[in-house]
């Protein structure tokens, strides 16, 4: 078999053809495994820049269920002048609770698959961060300064929970986002 190779390229001119078609070949191979790689790395940050956005809107979601549970327990029948009169046997809307719920999953689920790097911190947006939650789940009796302040406490979590997750979605924008 090998001398048949060497009689077929014996010829300066045929093994001159048999480098070049071998070179060709090499190249070729060459160029695709690189255009599939450079098509692989595009299509994981399109994917990063959409779970990103994903992140960003379930943040959004997460904010607002926060905003309808502190709003709902304001109303008249559960403001912070009634928080003080005893037990309310108020429930809490579960339709927010649930929003609540779920969002800070599904941005656990995101930053655990996609995102290990930046660190979320699921226990840092639970509903018990909200002092006023938990005075109506556990129907406490508090004094008016105390309902007050469960609820300016309250709104600050939301407000920080605001800061900290556009933070997050800032820094894996500049991370993972288009670069010029």
């Amino acid at each position: 078999m090998l001398n048949w190779i060497i009689d077929i390229f014996a010829d300066k001119s045929d093994q001159a053809r048999l480098v070049t078609v071998v070179l060709s070949a090499l190249v070729a191979i060459f160029v695709v495994l690189l255009n599939q790689w450079f098509n692989s790395r595009r299509s994981r940050r399109g994917l990063l820049i959409e779970k990103i956005e994903e992140l960003f809107e379930t943040s959004n979601g997460y904010i607002a269920a926060c905003r309808e549970l502190i709003d709902s327990l304001e109303e008249p029948k559960t403001s912070a002048q009634h928080l003080h009169s005893g037990p309310q046997n108020q429930d809490l809307p579960k339709s927010s609770v649930n929003k609540l719920n779920d969002a800070v999953t599904k941005m656990e689920m995101i930053c655990g698959l996609y995102f290990t790097s930046a660190r979320f911190e699921p226990k840092d947006y639970y509903i018990s961060n909200m002092p006023v939650v938990e005075i109506m789940v556990k129907n406490k009796f508090v004094t008016d300064g105390r309902a007050l302040v469960a609820f300016e406490q309250s709104e600050a979590h939301v407000v920080e929970s605001r800061k900290s997750l556009d933070k997050l979605c800032r820094d894996l924008m500049a991370k993972h986002g288009h670069r010029t």
